[in-house]
């Protein structure tokens, strides 16, 4: 059996908790929440990533922006130590990484 694996995603909703960081070289990291409602009137919070160059728009984004964003799953980790015994533990999240995006509305 030939399996293909395939890391896309496809997410649309509001911009929440923007946040740009810009570093010494000029590159920048974009970070934000993507907003999406679920069917029974709640949100579920996506977090998003990409680093932008100084043209990109997304240095302007304002909080309540609709996108739509095409992307990839990532997983990152860092070590950390446990809260409730100081031994060493692991932390995991995970991002959409943005490949492309289109600004629906604000």
């Amino acid at each position: 059996m030939n399996l293909i694996n395939e890391n896309f995603v496809k997410v649309i909703g509001k911009v929440k908790y923007k946040k740009v960081t810009t570093y010494d070289n000029g590159n920048s990291n974009f970070k934000c929440s993507i907003a999406i409602q679920t069917p029974n009137g709640n949100y579920q919070y996506i977090k998003v990533s990409c680093w932008i160059d100084r043209d990109s728009d997304l240095h302007n984004i304002k909080n309540g922006t609709i996108l739509k964003i095409l992307g990839h799953i990532e997983e990152k980790s860092y070590d950390s130590n446990c809260k409730y015994c100081n031994g060493p533990t692991k932390n995991y999240w995970t991002d959409v990484v943005i490949d492309n995006y289109v600004i629906i509305g604000e």
